[in-house]
């Protein structure tokens, strides 16, 4: 039985990958952390389990083999040290982190032997959306790129890690590291970049389009996120995968899914 604590757990990806945890047969959920702030301290979160603190994040870890990461980015930054004292493996899907966070976390990894899994996106259909993005800068290295994505009125990021994370492959392809998120005014002709444009409206749960421009045509790549499902059973998945590991390294979910 592979034993999990859940950060973030009352969120909305959280309160799904929490669900999906009491299903299982093969992992079980020990311990869910909660805003203090959120009114879900003491209650419920899942069957026999209820809400925590995160000052009770050393004690829930003694009996876990897995740490799930799913936090706003300011709140991980406070966590990721006592994941890393307590060697469970890790699976970090908190968007937005600094690269103090993931140098921390390559270096708490490599340091205490265990393994970890983290990315900005858990879905199947992203990570491939991600390799067809670097395959198409591959095959189009002098075409414009332009990368819009679309979320609900809620989301607390801009742009999204989707988003960077998809001018980042496509940057390790065409050298192109210039991003510009949104223009207005004068801004003249438009130069050696990637621009990242992000729309927050009503209750969409995640649309990310990427255009490649030039030579009298354009190709559009669009991946359209239809239930927040798709993220927590990725996430069930790196679960699994990385449960078990202990090579010292943090990988990627591409990794994970074989990609």
């Amino acid at each position: 039985m592979v034993r999990v604590v859940v950060a973030g757990a009352s969120g909305k990806l959280g309160s799904l990958v929490c669900a999906i945890l009491a299903r299982q047969k093969d992992l079980q959920l020990v311990g869910a952390i909660v805003s203090p702030e959120g009114g879900h301290v003491g209650k419920e979160i899942a069957p026999g389990v209820l809400g925590s603190v995160p000052s009770d994040l050393p004690r829930l870890l003694e009996n876990a083999n897995v740490y799930v990461e799913l936090t706003p980015a300011n709140v991980a930054d406070g966590n990721l040290e006592v994941a890393l004292a307590s060697g469970v493996a890790c699976v970090i899907g908190t968007t937005g982190l600094s690269d103090s966070y993931l140098n921390q976390l390559e270096k708490g990894i490599a340091s205490n032997g265990a393994s970890a899994v983290q990315t900005a996106n858990f879905s199947i259909g992203v990570n491939v959306f991600w390799k067809a993005c670097e395959q198409l800068a591959r095959s189009l290295p002098d075409y414009e790129v332009e990368i819009i994505e679309v979320h609900h009125d809620k989301k607390r990021d801009a742009p999204s890690g989707t988003a960077m994370k998809a001018a980042q492959v496509i940057t390790s392809v065409t050298g192109v590291d210039k991003y510009v998120c949104g223009r207005e005014g004068v801004t003249g002709a438009r130069g050696r970049e990637i621009g990242i444009h992000a729309i927050r409206i009503g209750d969409v749960v995640g649309e990310h389009t990427v255009i490649f421009g030039g030579n009298k045509e354009r190709i559009e790549l669009t991946h359209r996120a239809h239930s927040r499902e798709a993220f927590a059973e990725g996430c069930i998945t790196a679960i699994r995968w990385v449960s078990g590991r202990k090579d010292g390294k943090v990988h990627s979910m591409a990794e994970v899914l074989g990609l």
